[in-house]
């Protein structure tokens, strides 16, 4: 008797787990398919940016509340307002040309969210598709600070394979920034510099960021800047060239010694053709020049060349001008 109630528990026993498994798996179905469909939800946040605004602060946090309808799957928006409770605020990057000072008071700043439309689609990043902002528009403080403007200066180290050639000057953007701090430091700043930039065996254009060097006791607008540098392959002709006199009133003579001088120049390799005498470019001394110089040498000008020419070294480099 004692045999069979024990394996009348057991049974049980066994009956029960199963159906205990049963529950959990059919719990487990029904909260994935419930976190695959698309919901759309009213969702708050507290708001901060970051712009460059020159002159004021670079980051505020709005009092307003953003109130938003929006619509995306169970498992999106769950992802989502645990990543904004967790942040504590939605963090967007804005252009200052959006924030509009108050009369009231110039130090609050005020910022339409229809302007914001892209940079929230950029943030929520198709997790969340937005149907209504119910907020009108939000209110940020951004008090003014001391800063000036100052140049860029990309710090480089660009070394080209055989052949080829930094072509004009690199150029960075922006290229100029607004340095924060106080008037005693700010006055010693004359331009902030990038990071070191190194590249070897270059033979492409180059493109892309780089970061700005830190100084103390300064804030940037920019932490850091795109950067292009056109590098070209090239190749190298000579010829000689005869000056040209340049402005002369009438009657004035000048001679020119030398009146020619030989020419090394670049030109890209995709514009030299196998007949190079048409693009030799021509040469002229400038009578201002001339005027100009206390000891009468002059630097003749490059005029009118007919391909680019990405540089080039006269020998001799200057030119005499006798006044007859």
């Amino acid at each position: 008797m004692e045999q069979v109630s024990a394996k009348l528990k057991n049974r049980l026993g066994s009956e029960w787990m199963v159906l205990l498994i049963s529950l959990l798996l059919a719990f487990s179905m029904w909260f994935i398919h419930e976190l695959t469909q698309k919901y759309t939800v009213t969702m708050k946040f507290k708001v901060t940016v970051e712009t460059d605004l020159a002159g004021h602060a670079g980051v505020s946090t709005s009092d307003d509340v953003l109130v938003l309808r929006g619509t995306g799957t169970g498992a999106k928006i769950i992802g989502m307002r645990r990543s904004a409770n967790k942040a504590g605020s939605l963090l967007l990057k804005v252009d200052g040309g959006k924030l509009h000072p108050l009369k009231s008071d110039p130090a609050v700043f005020e910022l339409q969210t229809r302007d914001i439309e892209s940079e929230l689609e950029t943030y929520f990043d198709s997790k969340i598709t937005i149907s209504s902002i119910e907020t009108e528009k939000l209110l940020f403080r951004l008090n003014a600070r001391n800063y000036k403007m100052v140049p860029v200066a990309l710090s480089e180290d660009i070394q080209c394979k055989s052949q080829y050639m930094v072509n004009g000057t690199p150029l960075v953007e922006p290229d100029s920034v607004a340095v924060y701090g106080e008037s005693t430091v700010l006055e010693n700043i004359s331009r902030v510099t990038t990071e070191k930039l190194s590249f070897y065996n270059a033979d492409a254009p180059l493109d892309g960021t780089v970061r700005l060097k830190q100084i103390k006791d300064v804030e940037m607008s920019q932490e850091e800047v795109a950067y292009h540098v056109e590098v070209v392959r090239f190749v190298e002709l000579t010829a000689q060239v005869r000056y040209q006199l340049k402005g002369a009133p009438a009657g004035v003579h000048v001679t020119l010694l030398p009146s020619s001088a030989s020419l090394k120049y670049r030109v890209p390799y995709s514009l030299a053709g196998e007949d190079n005498t048409g693009s030799v470019p021509e040469f002229v001394v400038d009578y201002k020049d001339f005027q100009a110089s206390r000891t009468g040498m002059v630097v003749p000008r490059m005029v009118n060349p007919r391909i680019p020419v990405i540089s080039y070294e006269l020998d001799p480099p200057d030119v005499e001008c006798v006044l007859k």
